[in-house]
């Protein structure tokens, strides 16, 4: 980007003020069923190489979003072994467990998205400015946003990551 006075390049940090969430969002909104299993999550969650995605009901609604975290926290707190402080520093083992903190947490097939996903959708209008995003991520404590378009419907997501790449382009 370069100013129209003197051609110079603007420094990325003074323009991504510029910049509103719809420039950035994803509008292929990566998601999964009600029903879908942690086996499956994990399965389109690193197929698609992102940390959290859109929970869909049968008439194609997003009703959640569900994130590694999200599924961890369930496993680890309903399990038999004593509760932990969950962070988001695990990683995939093999089809049958995740390695979380010091714990192998089995993935029990009979656990689905509507058990762990977060009903709480917070939205943000594509028109907002990305400083916008980043605040209502920090205030609410979430890695991702489902941006809605003029009419109020959900047209995008945005994330930490978006606008971390953002900054850094």
């Amino acid at each position: 980007m370069t100013t129209q006075e003197t051609g110079e390049q603007t420094p990325r940090v003074e323009r991504w003020h510029l910049l509103t969430v719809g420039d950035v969002m994803h509008e292929n909104i990566v998601s999964v069923s009600l029903g879908a299993t942690a086996r499956e999550i994990e399965k389109v969650l690193t197929e698609q190489d992102v940390s959290g995605v859109a929970v869909k009901d049968a008439s194609d609604r997003v009703v959640g979003i569900v994130s590694w975290r999200d599924v961890m926290e369930w496993f680890a707190n309903t399990s038999d072994r004593e509760p932990h402080r969950p962070h988001d520093f695990f990683r995939f083992i093999d089809g049958d467990t995740f390695e979380y903190n010091e714990y192998e947490i089995p993935l029990d097939d009979a656990a689905t998205a509507r058990d762990f996903m977060n009903t709480d959708l917070l939205t943000i209008p594509a028109t907002a400015s990305i400083k916008e995003a980043a605040e209502m991520m920090t205030e609410n404590k979430v890695h991702r946003l489902l941006v809605t378009g003029e009419n109020g419907e959900i047209s995008g997501i945005i994330s930490t990551m978006d606008i971390l790449k953002t900054l850094t382009a």
